[in-house]
This record gives structure tokens, sequence and C-alpha cells, in this order.
């Protein structure tokens, strides 16, 4: 397959190994006379999917993660296009088949996709072209498996024929429930669509199919979302972004889906967002968010206090609207009255509260319906998210009239939002007079415990998250006394090694000190050092290294945290005080 001296090199020059395992790796690569990829894992120097995705990537060619959550795209039909005795001999099986009349397309998983005389065969029997994508040898039989002994099932046909992709939709909408994505990718390159699903935060591709196909495709899905909610999704538009939504009921699920297109050099590229109100992530109340307890008792105090701006910042796809609806849900009583503004409403709640959907199209802005809600005899007002100093204003005013006031915004972290506030345009004084909290937060992907098995990190890893190398070996002696995990990677968790997410969080709340220095007008960073000094505030890459220290997440996912020199070097503090503890 793949030149070990080639991926022993690139993985050294990714960081990902060390000199010294790749000298090990290769000893005993000899002992077990087996490949050096598969040596690594064995070691458990590197997991199966990350060499995989990198012999993918170094081939010019697509990962494929076949498990038993997918493998609903095995339709019986397959069973048809290839011998079971073919796959078995080459270590085969067939994934996508197309067929129109100029042509026959085979997407082919081989667990060594290098060889060139399998292709050919393949070719020969089919007398399909062949595109063939990687997977590891272990997916590929329990493929086999699971295809070749479905022989009572019906098999519908999965070749598209021209003109016909209500199969093909139908298809991709039902696997996006039963993986439980988030969002559907569906991607036009040079000669073939991509669909990719983010799984967890992260992008997975789920399948192919030909370019010719896909104007039919999006069409399709435009008509879909036309018909469902008299959105104004022009067929014949091709050369403008278009939004739309529809709803269906999948495999037993009340799903809704938000559609956008985007005009790109190979076509229209498709992403649906996907709101599953039958597995809705939205938790029940502040303690399903699973703070660390200190935080949560800080985050009740100030969620109950009677008036002022309480805000929820991070990313795009960080939490904040499951944060805020879990506060709503803490709050909801029939003695007061909560209204939500929201852009758009994606989870109804239960309860007494009002809950409105803008409507830019209509005029029905931020402002204007916080102008209405005005009117309405509020006690709780929450709002998607401020984005211009009208809006700011008009939720200052409120805070200022003895109202709770909830929001989001966009910042890196819990005082920076503060500044933002401030950079919109409103007064310091009166950012200072209302302020009452700043949740920041973000998700990090949970260990599979179904694979959960006990590890300790590499140097390099430690590295990876920021570490000065002086400073690991004293570090990874203090580690031994945890049990720290990582996934090995199963059916369960289609292979990754996790399964769901966890909120992290960052919590900075008013004190008279933290006012005074808004009234200053000193920026975020020294809001930050006074909230540390004085232990109003743990920040984010703090509680990640709790998290990784529990065995809830892994080292890893704490590189998507964002961390500066104090987080660093706070680490042996934490480990200390975690390992006392």
């Amino acid at each position: 397959m793949y030149d070990d001296k080639k991926l022993g090199q690139h993985l050294i020059a990714k960081g990902i190994i060390t000199t010294s395992q790749l000298e090990e790796a290769l000893k005993k690569q000899k002992e077990l006379n087996m490949p050096l990829g598969d040596t690594l894992i064995y070691l458990k120097f590197v997991s199966e999917i990350y060499i995989l995705e990198t012999l993918a990537r170094a081939l010019g060619i697509d990962f494929m993660n076949i498990s038993e959550n997918n493998y609903q795209i095995l339709d019986p039909a397959l069973a048809k296009i290839l011998p079971l005795e073919t796959c078995r001999k080459y270590m085969i099986i067939p994934v996508f088949h197309f067929v129109d009349e100029d042509m026959k397309e085979l997407t082919l998983a081989m667990a060594d996709p290098t060889n060139r005389e399998t292709i050919l065969e393949v070719e020969n029997i089919t007398e399909c072209r062949v595109t063939p994508v990687l997977s590891s040898m272990s997916a590929v039989e329990g493929a086999i498996g699971k295809l070749y002994s479905v022989t009572t099932v019906k098999a519908e046909k999965l070749q598209i024929q021209a003109g016909d992709a209500t199969g093909l939709i139908n298809n991709i909408l039902k696997n996006a429930i039963e993986i439980g994505a988030s969002d559907i990718h569906i991607e036009p390159h040079a000669s073939q669509v991509y669909v990719r699903m983010r799984v967890d935060g992260v992008m997975e591709v789920s399948g192919a199919y030909p370019l010719k196909h896909h104007a039919s495709v999006a069409s399709r899905i435009k008509v879909i979302a036309s018909e469902s909610r008299g959105s104004l999704m022009r067929i014949d538009e091709k050369r403008l972004p278009q939004d739309g939504s529809f709803a269906r009921k999948i495999s037993g699920h009340e799903v809704d889906f938000r559609v956008s297109t985007l005009p790109t050099i190979a076509g229209e590229k498709v992403v649906m967002r996907v709101l599953d109100k039958d597995n809705a992530t939205f938790v029940g109340r502040i303690k399903d968010l699973r703070m660390s307890p200190a935080m949560e008792l800080r985050y009740r105090k100030c969620v109950r206090q009677p008036n002022g701006i309480n805000i929820v910042t991070g990313p795009t796809g960080s939490g904040k609207s499951t944060t805020l609806h879990a506060v709503m849900n803490e709050i909801n009583t029939p003695g007061i009255n909560i209204i939500t503004v929201e852009d758009p409403v994606e989870h109804q709640a239960g309860g007494y509260i009002n809950q409105s959907s803008l409507m830019p199209e209509a005029g029905y802005t931020y402002s204007r319906a916080l102008r209405a809600i005005m009117r309405q005899d509020p006690d709780v007002i929450l709002i998607g998210e401020v984005r211009d100093l009208e809006t700011a204003e008009i939720a200052i005013q409120a805070a200022l009239t003895g109202h709770r006031v909830f929001t989001t915004l966009h910042s890196d972290d819990a005082a920076s939002s503060i500044a933002r506030l401030i950079e919109i345009g409103v007064e310091h004084f009166l950012v200072s007079a209302t302020f009452v909290s700043s949740l920041n937060q973000r998700l990090l992907r949970k260990i599979c415990m179904k694979c959960a098995e006990e590890y300790v990190p590499t140097k390099i890893e430690m590295q990876d998250v920021g570490l000065e190398p002086q400073s690991i070996d004293e570090i990874m002696k203090d580690l031994n006394s945890f049990n720290l995990r990582r996934g090995r990677g199963c059916e369960h968790c289609r292979n990754t090694g996790y399964s769901g997410r966890q909120g992290v969080f960052e919590l900075i709340a008013a004190t008279p000190m933290i006012r005074d220095l808004i009234l200053q007008k000193q920026p975020g960073h020294a809001l930050a050092k006074l909230a540390r000094e004085t232990d109003h505030i743990n920040m984010l890459f703090e509680e990640g290294i709790r998290l990784f220290l529990s065995g809830v997440t892994s080292l890893g996912e704490l590189q998507n945290l964002p961390r500066g020199e104090y987080e660093l070097k706070s680490i042996h503090k934490i480990i200390k005080s975690a390992s006392v503890q």
C-alpha cells in the first residue's frame, strides 16, 4: 500500500509521533510482520482513524468510515453488483452505484485502494468506472458480513436514474437523523458531489454521487422547501444564494430542516441544518449543563438577580441557545412573564414562555421586536443576539428599568463580551450599571464510554496543547495518579472514539471592583486579570483540563480552547489540586 517510509516521515513531520516512536514501531513491525500503520495502532501511538485519514489525504482519495451506525448506506441491491467471493478475496465492498444512459459508476471501499489490478478487475466485472475510497480492513469485513447476509430484505435500487433525485434525498435525510447529524453539506466538485455531515461538531464524509445528477438534486430540495413552508426558493435561480425550510417525519422523528444554497464554480452547494425535535440537544435546567458545582452555584445566583443583563458568549455552534433555554426553564414559573425573540425559534419551550421569531424580510427585526416586547409587560426578556447599537441600547434600557435581560454575543472570552458592548456604542456607565454576568462557552467531544480505555498522553500531545517541553516531564509524572482515558473506536461511535459533547464554561460575574474597572474604561484583559486574582473566574482551558483529568474528554479536544500564558502556567497547579482531592 502506501510506502512505510513515507508514512513514518509524514507522521514525524506533522508532530504526530517522535523519531524514537518510529524506530520502536519499525522494530516491532518486523516482529509482528504487519504494516507500519497497523503497528503504530497496536502500540497505541496513534488511532486507527487518524492513520487512515492521513493515508487517504496522502493518496488523494476519500476516507469512508463505515460502521454499524451507517450500514443503511449499503443498499441490499449492491450485493448483486459484485460476488461475495470477490469482495472477500480483495477486501472490498461496493458502497454507491449510479447509472444513467451515458455512464455507470461504482464507489468502492477498499482496504488497499492502491491495488490497481483489483480496481481493473472490478471494472471488468461490473462494467462500471470505479472510484476507490479508503476504509479499514475490519470495517470492510463487517460491511461484507452485513451486506451479503441481507438476503430476505427487499432491495430498493440505489441507482440514481436521470431526474430521479427523491430517493437519494430521502436516503441522505434518513442517514442524517440516524447518526445524529446537526448539518448536511451537499458539495459539488469537479466530477463528483460529496455528501458530508457534521456529527458532534466534526464533518464526516457520508457519500458521493456524479456531478451530472446534482442539478436535479438541488432543484428537488428547493421544490420540497417551497411546498412545505411556502419558501420562495426559485429553481431557475442558481446565481444567487437562497434560503428556505421544510419539515419531515423521518424514522418516527419530527424534524425541521433549514436550507441554504450557495453558488460555487461547480454548482450550487446545499447545506441543510437539522433540527430534530424528538432528539433535541436542549437540556432541561442549569444542572443539566454539567458545570462545576462552584460555577453552577454562582451562575444560579446571577440568573436570579431581579434586573440586569446576563450575556452568553462563544462562537457559532458552541451551545449558547442550549444554555439560554436551560436558564429559561430554570426560572419559568406562572408568576413571571418571559418573552423571547429569536432568529429563528429552533426549540419550542414549554410552560409560560412566549417565543417570537424574527422575519427581517417583513421588517420584523430585533429592534422592532424589542420595542413591541417592552409594551407587553415583560419580567424576563431573551434576545437571541445583540447585533447593533439600537438593539443593545433597548436591551440596556430594559435592564435599567427593572427587567432581567438575557442575550448572546460573539467574543473570544467572557470579559471581552463587556468590551464588545462598549465597542458597539453603549456608554461605559450604562454597561457598568446593568452588567450581571458573562458566560463564555465551547463544546468538547466526550470520550465514548463503550470503547474507553486507559492511556497516558505522549509528549507530542502535550506539546500540541501548548506546553513548554521543559515542563512536560514533571507534569506527566503527576498525570500517572489519574485514570486518563481515550476512545479506542467502536461501532457505537463510528470508530471516532467520541460520542456526544459536553459544554465547558468560563463565568465572570459582576462585583463592585469589576463595575469600577468598566467605569474606568479598562480593556477586557484587565477585567479577566482582576477576576482571576479575586477567584471570580475559571478560564475555559482550566475547566477543560478538569474534564480531561476526570476522563470526560481527551487532551486533543483541548486544542480547540483559547489559551494564553496564564492558562498554560496554571496546568500544573490544577493537576496538583485535583490529585489532592
